[in-house]
């Protein structure tokens, strides 16, 4: 993580190509925008499959439904910054709107997905994909109180998505990470 200081001083410096983080920067080049650098992160570590465009594809559309999904979430929280402004009822009416009608709609997307998969995995890939891997920590922020107006239990109807979240949480990889990095309280 940085400070506000640093951020502020990469903005002024240019040294942040849209002004914003996440930013990564590989042999002196910096990438930017958390999708690209989720691709890049996931192909060197073998969770994007560089040798089959298909399967790759079908892992960017899932990443890309995790962004449709999650916008109207991002709006109503950082309405100035798409350019709303967000009073208190306007963000309660969306917040109603996303809780029982738009999430639920993606919940269902991604438990018919999962229905359709051999290994439990979004992607049906062997091993979990990027896909999982950016949909399981945001599934779990959704629903973590964080979100006034998004119920706590939005998932519970969802058994093989809260399955498949319990399942990428137990590897061992997963494990042993967060008992080195406890998440912060919150």
């Amino acid at each position: 993580r940085i400070t506000r200081e640093e951020f502020a001083a990469l903005q002024a410096s240019g040294g942040l190509p849209f002004g914003q983080v996440p930013s990564l920067e590989v042999d002196g080049e910096i990438l930017a925008q958390s999708s690209s650098i989720l691709r890049y992160v996931g192909t060197v570590g073998g969770l994007h499959p560089a040798g089959d465009l298909l399967a790759c594809a079908r892992i960017d559309s899932l990443v890309c439904a995790e962004e449709d999904m999650f916008c109207g979430v991002s709006v109503s929280r950082y309405g100035p910054r798409f350019g709303f402004d967000m009073t208190d009822a306007f963000r309660e009416n969306v917040r109603r709107s996303l809780n029982d009608e738009v999430l639920p709609r993606h919940l269902l997307f991604l438990e018919k997905k999962l229905g359709a998969s051999d290994t439990g995995w979004l992607a049906g890939t062997e091993q979990p994909s990027i896909a999982d891997f950016v949909f399981v920590p945001r599934l779990q922020w959704l629903v973590s109180g964080a979100n006034d107006g998004i119920d706590v239990h939005l998932l519970d109807g969802y058994p093989k998505v809260t399955a498949m979240m319990a399942k990428l949480m137990a590897l061992p990889e997963v494990v042993a990470y967060y008992q080195k990095h406890p998440p912060a309280a919150a």
